[in-house]
């Protein structure tokens, strides 16, 4: 089956909490991806992309309007505990609207996560529109599925962080992978797509897994692709914390009441995640595969990428995200474009808030206004940047948290923590970020310099916090413009 249309096709694949050193192409020979790995060889791989938040809402909002969350207002997640907002509180700043405003169609299948109330379906996609976070395990269209065609499936196994069976983290899928709700989102997406190639119209489509965010549920069939043996412990697996904000050791003594204590059960939950994550790699290969049955890969640019990463033990046994350490930040991105099916890397500081900046800049859209970059300059040229350094935030999980990252191209990381200590990393010596160095004399040079990048990037971003970053950075100066009261009369 071959498309009339010859117009360019936008499909964005994501996922949800995957780290970047999970995919085989980025050096991870225990974890199997061949489908992503596939991707990458007749793509391009960004090997310095990162989250511009540590957390499933501000991170998922970001992709989808192009700006950071302390623009779009989203700063935390919109479900649980405290939120920021729990609705997007300017839904025109959705960037898909221009590719419906030029004719698309546009689809949505998973995760949304942007609003309590409001799923994509509220905002023109097609599709599914689950609002929240969402569990694709309860939502009636995944039980009229397994109903249709009589499927069944038990959890078993299961592993729990938290006493009397709280906070299931992991367990095996007991049922066929048509079961799964994988292999069902990723049927959705190419019923979508046979259905916009068949009504002959280009289309932006976006599938998104829930997984391998945990529970980590691999199929039976699959639970075991993983070779336990060969994990090893994180190379700060004992970090006894040293020079960590408090925080860190709170959440790592008190949130978790029954997590890994010793690495053998890390690497079986470890193991799962693993097996987990080369399923879903398979269900992208399917969709993948679907787009050359169809006739259309030729004229599809593809963009997989994820919201961000997972601790999965590092630092001690720390759980989860919602730190501004590499394992949560450092993502893996990939883009497929016909005309750049290359198999090259690309070393520039990438933003997974850049998704749609790149499609409507094919469009030939303006997103001068946005904070998410055109990734069209890197696709042909290896030496051009679109940041001069990586900036990012966080604004809490669990409780209001503020907290800025910024990485400079030497790979010094500077993470700003105004309620407690900062910190300092070279990730060239030091990629495990073991030894904070904020008060090691031989980089005071450095960490001037980067507190500089800070009050640069927070100024240039417009983001609230500049004001007290100048002031906790020695200049006593108000770059917002606002009256501050306490100031001499000039």
């Amino acid at each position: 089956m071959a498309t009339k249309s010859k117009q360019m096709n936008f499909l964005f694949i994501g996922v949800d909490q995957l780290r970047y050193d999970t995919l085989g192409i980025n050096g991870n020979e225990i974890c199997k991806t061949p489908n992503l790995d596939k991707l990458a060889r007749e793509g391009i791989n960004y090997q310095r992309a990162y989250t511009t938040a540590p957390l499933c809402t501000p991170a998922r909002a970001s992709m989808f309007t192009g700006l950071y969350a302390f623009s779009h207002g989203m700063g935390t997640n919109c479900d649980m505990y405290h939120a920021l907002s729990r609705e997007l509180n300017n839904p025109d700043q959705l960037l898909h609207y221009k590719f419906l405003e030029k004719g698309y169609r546009c689809g949505y299948i998973g995760k949304w996560h942007v609003g309590t109330e409001k799923g994509p379906g509220d905002f023109g996609f097609e599709g599914q529109s689950v609002p929240g976070y969402g569990n694709c395990r309860f939502e009636e269209d995944f039980k009229e599925y397994l109903e249709k065609n009589d499927l069944k499936y038990t959890i078993s196994s299961p592993i729990y962080h938290n006493p009397n069976e709280k906070t299931l983290t992991a367990g095996v899928w007991e049922g066929t992978e048509s079961s799964t709700t994988d292999y069902y989102l990723a049927k959705r997406t190419m019923d979508m797509m046979k259905t916009y190639v068949e009504d002959d119209e280009p289309f932006f489509l976006t599938c998104q897994f829930w997984g391998p965010h945990g529970p980590h549920f691999p199929p039976s069939s699959y639970h075991g692709v993983t070779d336990r043996s060969k994990i090893k412990p994180w190379i700060n697996f004992e970090d006894d914390l040293n020079g960590k904000p408090g925080f860190v050791k709170r959440h790592l003594r008190d949130f978790y009441r029954k997590p890994p204590k010793i690495w053998d059960e890390w690497k079986e939950l470890i193991g799962l995640y693993y097996d987990y994550t080369t399923f879903i790699d398979a269900q992208i290969g399917r969709i993948i595969d679907y787009l050359d049955e169809l006739g259309i890969r030729d004229n599809t640019t593809i963009i997989f990428t994820t919201d961000h990463g997972d601790m999965k033990g590092v630092h001690g046994g720390l759980i989860d995200k919602g730190f501004l350490y590499e394992e949560a930040m450092h993502i893996p991105f990939i883009v497929s474009h016909p005309e750049h099916r290359t198999g090259e890397v690309r070393n520039q500081f990438v933003s997974n808030m850049d998704v749609l900046p790149t499609f409507i800049d094919m469009l030939g859209d303006d997103i001068s206004a946005l904070d998410g970059k055109s990734l069209i300059p890197t696709l042909s040229d290896k030496s051009k940047s679109i940041r001069e350094a990586m900036y990012s935030e966080f604004h809490g999980i669990r409780f209001l948290y503020t907290q800025r990252m910024l990485i400079d191209e030497a790979n010094m990381k500077y993470i700003f923590t105004p309620g407690d200590e900062d910190e300092l990393y070279d990730l060239n010596v030091d990629p495990g970020e073991l030894k904070n160095l904020i008060d090691n004399a031989q980089y005071a040079d450095i960490k001037i310099s980067l507190q500089n990048r800070i009050k640069k990037e927070a100024v240039a971003s417009k983001d609230p916090v500049m004001d007290y970053v100048y002031k906790i950075f020695g200049e006593w100066e108000n770059p917002s413009g606002k009256i501050d009261i306490t100031a001499q009369k000039r």
